[in-house]
């Protein structure tokens, strides 16, 4: 119940489901792009990233210094993800960063 409480909590705000919408349709993001692509500052970014991965939703790699994001444990909301995946999002800014 514990896990399902996080999830619902963490898919409970519109710019975090833009967030996982954005990983959900480019596999492997970093912050900083989460940031570009959408218009939210990077501490905000993080904070959604931070959330998302708390509730076992994403997952987080390192690359060198930078953190790279993708789907996690998605079993519990793949009917999310089916409906996040035709969402219409701005092209993703790459960071030629990380």
């Amino acid at each position: 119940m514990e896990k399902l409480v996080r999830v619902a909590k963490a898919l409970a705000d519109e710019k975090r489901l833009e967030v996982l919408a954005l990983i959900t349709q480019n596999q492997n993001v970093c912050v900083c792009e989460v940031s570009n692509t959408l218009g939210i500052s990077q501490p905000l970014a993080s904070k959604y990233l931070k959330q998302l991965r708390n509730a076992g939703i994403v997952e987080v790699t390192k690359k060198g210094k930078w953190s790279i994001y993708s789907l996690g444990d998605t079993a519990l909301i793949e009917p999310f993800l089916k409906r996040l995946r035709t969402l219409s999002l701005p092209p993703l800014c790459r960071c030629a960063r990380c």
